[in-house]
């Protein structure tokens, strides 16, 4: 990673620790319009998630500073979780449908061991990127070329309403479980 592209990142990360001033309000997830294939390049729709309890949140993958907190954040609920024998999904959704395509997500899969199938990466056209944001209340913005953005998990019910939100590093991973 360039010192600039660290320098990016740190930025964004430093800028939004706290929570955010209610720029965007959280919507439902279904339906989530738009063409999204997982890390496969499967199609994927998102009302397969219906019924089921989903933490979602929007990450950049040449990001190294709020992406790797947020997959860390999610790593944490997943063993939270299985501790408490409570199922959740997790879908991951490229901010950057230049770079975050479904061979990139395969990839970073992989480096990362996230290899449970109820792990999902999204890749999605830039208007069904833009209306993910929004439905989740993530803010982003490019940067030269970069892409600066939120640190937003959202855990959304079966019905795929928003029931909470992780916006802040510092708030504990058990907000996520239902």
């Amino acid at each position: 990673m360039t010192p600039t592209r660290r320098s990016v990142c740190l930025l964004g990360a430093l800028s939004l620790m706290g929570p955010m001033g209610g720029a965007h309000a959280v919507q439902g997830l279904y339906p989530m319009p738009g063409r999204w294939l997982d890390d496969r390049s499967q199609p994927m729709q998102w009302q397969a998630l219906e019924g089921r309890w989903t933490v979602s949140t929007m990450a950049y993958g040449a990001c190294r500073r709020i992406c790797s907190t947020s997959l860390r954040t999610l790593q944490a609920v997943q063993d939270l979780a299985d501790q408490r024998q409570v199922a959740l999904d997790f879908v991951v959704i490229g901010l950057d449908p230049t770079q975050d395509r479904p061979a990139d997500w395969a990839a970073y899969r992989a480096d990362h061991k996230l290899v449970r199938p109820n792990w999902h990466f999204l890749s999605g056209d830039p208007a069904a990127v833009r209306q993910a944001a929004r439905s989740l209340g993530v803010s982003y913005w490019q940067y030269g070329d970069h892409i600066v953005h939120d640190f937003k998990i959202v855990l959304a019910s079966p019905a795929g309403q928003a029931v909470r939100a992780m916006d802040a590093f510092d708030q504990p991973p058990s907000l996520l479980l239902p």
